[in-house]
């Protein structure tokens, strides 16, 4: 059931300047067969199985994920191989947290493998759906996932990632979401591990006050390749995006992070808004950001933004008269950047499993 990736990803909406090379990206690896998983539910409600991709509705399979239609169609032929993973989270009545599902998908060394997931979130349900990538420090090869999600009328649904792969993997999360009436999605994404990570996120909020927010943490380490596309559609009205993400890129880095508030005819009051910052370690990283908003509604919001910089010389100079050295304080920053996004996971034993990975590659 191998197939080939070999295309382009995480394609702008709107093309700019070709020398730019910012664009797209291109990927070429393989995916050989379906990954591996477990799952935790909080309660037997929750249906979690495995079906046949042909039987999946048109509903879920016209459901765009951030890396791309090119994308979604190539990864289509090999999950109609194998199984995709349907998540069916009922309306919770009377609960007084949120219904919880937890999937670990673990890399072992030399392995070219992924896995297609489908989250339905019933009318008026609550859901935490997390994902966990793990890897050991050496292993080779690519661990990805495709998730796609349909959050109905007056849902409210926790959809986190978080990758803690080993240094020399590859690693790859494609998320799209269909957003329905007064339904909410919001997405965490921790990216700490892999050499190459490719992630793009697509929401489309067609529904009237549908909502999506949104952050996210990387860490890219020294020579490491990452690719980012984030996409808002609006075309509900009074609809609402926001999208905060915090990165650290030491040298020799790669990063690409391409951010768009897409507001669509008709999408009358619709307000989005996206940030990211950046803290560049080495002054030979080489960071492309291009936060940009699409606008074909006159009665819109639309907010965005980049900061990017180095460490700040009287911070570093503070640090270190009360005798923190350099290098200390960049794991400072690191960890104070990683753990901004961690209290909007839900999950303690996940969050001590981000603090050791931490501990492990940065002596936090």
């Amino acid at each position: 059931m191998s197939v080939k990736l070999d295309l382009d990803v995480n394609q702008f909406p709107s093309l700019t300047w070709n020398f730019l090379k910012i664009n797209s990206t291109h990927i070429d690896s393989s995916i050989e067969k379906d990954a591996g998983f477990t799952a935790i539910v909080s309660n037997d409600a929750i249906k979690l199985v495995e079906v046949p991709f042909k039987s999946l509705s048109d509903e879920i399979k016209n459901v765009t994920t951030g890396m791309g239609k090119a994308f979604d169609a190539e990864f289509d032929s090999f999950a109609s191989k194998g199984k995709t993973v349907l998540i069916e989270v009922p309306e919770c009545k009377g609960c007084a947290s949120c219904q919880k599902v937890k999937i670990e998908l673990l890399h072992h060394d030399g392995e070219y493998k992924a896995k297609d997931f489908v989250i339905h979130v019933n009318e008026g349900a609550e859901a935490l759906v997390l994902f966990t990538f793990k890897g050991a420090e050496l292993n080779e090869g690519l661990l990805g996932a495709r998730v796609r999600l349909i959050a109905e009328a007056g849902s409210s649904v926790k959809l986190a990632t978080v990758n803690l792969l080993g240094k020399k993997a590859m690693h790859f999360i494609s998320a799209g979401s269909l957003v329905k009436d007064n339904a909410l999605v919001d997405v965490t994404e921790l990216e700490l591990g892999a050499s190459k990570i490719y992630s793009g996120n697509y929401q489309n909020l067609a529904g009237y006050k549908a909502s999506c927010t949104g952050h996210a943490a990387y860490v890219v380490e020294d020579g490491g390749e990452a690719d980012f596309n984030y996409i808002a559609s609006h075309s509900g009205r009074e609809t609402v995006s926001f999208m905060a993400m915090d990165g650290v890129c030491g040298a020799g880095v790669k990063k690409t992070w391409r951010g768009t508030i897409d507001f669509k005819k008709g999408c009358v009051d619709a307000k989005g808004d996206e940030q990211e910052d950046v803290l560049l370690l080495s002054p030979d990283v080489v960071n492309k950001t291009l936060p940009v908003i699409l606008c074909d509604e006159e009665a819109v919001e639309g907010r965005h933004g980049a900061t990017i910089g180095r460490m700040d010389r009287d911070i570093l100079f503070y640090m270190q008269s009360r005798g923190v050295d350099e290098e200390e304080a960049r794991r400072l920053m690191v960890s104070a950047k990683i753990h901004s996004v961690c209290r909007y996971i839900s999950d303690d034993e996940v969050n001590a499993e981000v603090d050791a990975f931490l501990e492990k590659e940065f002596g936090e």
